[in-house]
């Protein structure tokens, strides 16, 4: 053969070789949820060309054939924002992250009891935020967002201090968030006693939130209030940017932060530094804080997740204390006078490690582990000492998923446990003007607890669940008093069992039924299980909680109105009950018992959306409405000796506003402008036992404008402003139940919140 034709012959057998497998080269991958690092099932894929080219099974892979057209393709699915996929030359393996749409929220997937379905579809009461919801607000604080859902309350007047309660637990609390167990990235942050500081979070580094509403135990261990799981920000896939964001408002408010943010296939970085002060509406209640944080996933394998994160927050609050009735009318910019004689405050550094894996053993068995080391250092003086403490502690998470594939009565079961141990080293010293003065106590506080849990997923029908779940829970607090000796001890509390019965159906997306039963428990903190005269109550125990719930779910009006009706009715006993029997001393005792039965309502109406082809992208109003008859039932509070001194059988819950609406309005166009209303009421609530005192009514109506468009081809620009309490109305957001005066003063019981007050930003994005 001529050897021309022969060289001729074998290039043109190559080309076809490599043709022939370009041809049948696949591009394989999974698709997650960008937050909870679930797999999504049921992503529709489509090419440029609008052709369906597969679909995500139950794990969420997929496989497609790697030449398409332009090298790009598109991953669709309800609840879920679509996502442009790019195809490299040198890829073969895809790990898509999908973002909830912060719209259709009924669709999103949620990790709730760890079931992995949309909400819709789960049995029990969980609400989600997005970061869409909250940027509604000038995002220093979650305020307005978790005021958003029915049922929830966070009350704050300044930045130094917050209280959340949901269904009216946790409103008693003296300071911090009790009751309510909270996560971030499924890292526990609620220390080993049941206390938690969200002052460490960075508002604007938050992703999206799971709100559990509810007892949660039986798999998330102690809380009778529920649960809050946060997910820090990740970066949007295939993007590589980076942004620098400014903030200024009233009363001296400014903030400057840097964001980098890389969403690859393999690692996805997020890295943000901000810096913000407050001066504060009031005086002294000046506030700063130093955020860093660090959020990484690594994707090693097809079976493998790794996850990092890393978080140091520095805190400088001014407390400027409660005021009595008199002197808000006289000046509600005043500060409380024994607070700015001891110049009270909270200054604190929190660094958060924690390290996590997920690891699909088969199609079968499946695990999820975190642990985490978590520390601070505080100094805080108070109107009545001066508190230096060093806390550190350290534990984990495990769940293991296993599905046997039965075909009568498909099941999955999960079993997991989660430990948790912290050490306080405190130093408590008499307050001489802000100064520390003659040392009164030293105690180490080393509080342990760890629950076990268990829960199985049956389909008793094609759109039939029935969830059965089982915790048991113990807690140890092992207390060393170096001055009194005699005060040291150990107090331990009954182990708890904690089941949960659920029975779910789904008779179109219109509607989805639930009912559910559950029991919780909340420890008291090592703070309350003091007497008197300093010694650990031995007869101290857990506050007890039943709960029993109706749920409905569903769109409809071609799904444009989403809706989340929720019926309760939830016991408690064993109430603690605060006593002030001297200025300073507090004393707890389990002296109560209370019903909380009530409604709430969420409703979201797609008026337009993206794709109706108009200028406006979407036009969204939605409304949250709760109504709430709590009330004492079996109540007393004792004195010092233990005997009764007071009876409120039937009166009203303290803290606990009847009837809660909170409304707003989204308008987004196509040219980039946007626009969030947002008006919130709250009824007259009871500010002691008594029902003789009441914090009155309220509303505030809040709007923000602004432009978001991506001006160059590398540049992205969001410009905004922001109008709060626009009716420049007055009112006490957060507020000190059963305050007590003393020496015939009256009882302080008021924080006034800012009147009108405006504020606006600007964040720039580079695209690399």
């Amino acid at each position: 053969m001529n050897p021309l034709r022969y060289l001729i012959l074998s290039i043109g057998l190559v080309m076809l070789f490599l043709q022939t497998n370009a041809q049948k080269q696949v591009v394989n991958g999974h698709v997650y949820d960008s937050q909870t690092r679930q797999p999504l099932a049921g992503v529709m894929l489509f090419n440029v060309e609008a052709l369906e080219l597969t679909k995500s099974d139950a794990k969420g892979f997929f496989e497609i054939a790697a030449l398409q057209p332009d090298g790009k393709f598109t991953a669709v699915l309800p609840g879920y924002r679509t996502q442009l996929v790019k195809i490299s030359g040198h890829e073969n393996e895809l790990n898509i992250q999908l973002e909830a749409d912060g719209l259709s929220l009924n669709e999103v997937r949620v990790a709730g009891y760890n079931e992995n379905k949309t909400n819709k579809e789960t049995a029990g009461s969980i609400a989600l935020i997005t970061a869409r919801d909250i940027n509604r607000g000038n995002a220093v604080s979650l305020q307005p967002a978790l005021n958003a859902i029915p049922g929830v309350r966070m009350d704050q007047s300044t930045l130094s201090e917050a209280r959340i309660s949901i269904r009216g637990n946790g409103v008693r609390a003296a300071y911090g968030v009790r009751s309510v167990k909270i996560y971030v990235n499924e890292i526990p942050v609620t220390e080993a006693d049941g206390t938690t500081r969200i002052e460490a979070l960075d508002v604007n580094s938050i992703g999206r939130a799971e709100v559990i509403k509810g007892p949660a135990s039986s798999i998330y261990g102690a809380g009778t209030a529920g649960v809050i799981n946060f997910q820090l920000q990740r970066a949007p896939y295939q993007e590589q940017s980076l942004e620098a964001s400014g903030l200024v408002g009233a009363y001296g408010l400014h903030r400057l932060a840097t964001t980098y943010r890389s969403g690859g296939d393999k690692v996805n970085s997020y890295v943000s530094y901000g810096w913000q002060e407050y001066d504060g509406y009031r005086k002294h209640s000046n506030d700063m804080r130093r955020f860093l944080t660090g959020n990484f996933q690594l994707f090693p394998s097809d079976k493998r997740i790794i996850t990092l994160m890393l978080n140091r927050t520095t805190q400088h609050s001014q407390i400027p204390g409660s005021l009595t009735a008199d002197q808000v009318v006289a000046d509600p910019l005043q500060a409380n006078t024994t607070n700015l004689d001891k110049a009270a405050g909270r200054y604190q550094t929190w660094t958060r490690i924690g390290l996590g894996q997920q690891y699909r053993f088969n199609d079968k068995f499946s695990n999820s582990t975190s642990v985490f080391t978590y520390f601070y250092d505080l100094d805080h003086p108070l109107p009545y000492a001066y508190i230096r403490n060093f806390y550190q502690s350290y534990g984990g998470r495990t769940r293991f998923s296993y599905d046997p594939g039965i075909t009568l009565l498909p099941t999955r079961f999960t079993i997991g446990a989660e430990f948790n141990e912290g050490l306080t080293k405190g130093t408590q010293y008499v307050n001489t003007q802000g100064k520390e003065g003659a040392i009164n106590a030293n105690i180490d506080y080393r509080n342990r607890q760890y629950s076990l849990f268990y829960q199985s997923e049956t389909n008793l029908g094609p759109k039939t669940s029935l969830i059965l779940g089982l915790s048991y829970n113990s807690m140890r607090y092992a207390v060393n008093d170096y001055l009194k000796q005699q005060q040291s001890g150990v107090k331990k509390f009954d182990p708890q069992a904690t089941p949960r019965i659920a029975l779910s159906h789904t008779f179109s997306d219109a509607l989805s039924l639930h009912a559910s039963v559950s029991s919780g428990f909340s420890p008291p903190s090592s703070s309350e299980i003091k007497n008197v005269d300093g010694t650990i109550n031995p007869k101290l125990q857990a506050e007890k909680a039943m709960n029993y719930e109706l749920n409905a779910k569903g769109n409809v009006l071609r799904s444009r109105l989403a809706y989340d009706l929720a019926v309760f009715k939830m016991d408690m006993k064993g109430e603690l009950i605060a006593q002030s029997v001297q200025q300073g001393i507090t004393i707890y005792n389990n002296a109560g018992k209370t019903s909380h039965n009530g409604v709430e309502l969420a409703l979201s109406y797609q008026v337009l959306k993206a794709d109706d082809g108009a200028e406006i992208v979407s036009l969204r109003p939605f409304a949250a409405l709760t109504y709430s008859d709590f009330k004492f039932k079996d109540y007393q509070t004792l004195n010092a000796q233990g005997q009764v001194s007071a009876t409120y059988d039937g009166n009203k819950l303290t803290g606990i506003a009847p009837w809660v609406l909170n409304a707003g309005l989204d308008l987004e166009t196509k040219t980039g402008i946007y626009f969030y209303g947002n008006y919130f009421y709250s009824d007259r609530l009871p500010l002691n036992d008594a029902n003789l005192i009441y914090n009155p009514s309220y509303q505030v109506l809040n709007a923000k404008l602004g432009y978001k468009k991506q001006v160059l081809k590398y540049l992205e620009l969001n410009a905004y402003a922001g109008l709060d309490n626009i009716l420049n109305k007055s009112y006490s957001s957060i507020v000190s139940l059963n305050a007590v005066g003393y020496g015939g003063a009256q009882p302080a019981y008021f924080n006034p919140s800012p009147k009108r007050n405006g504020y606006g930003g600007l964040n720039i994005k580079y695209l690399f």
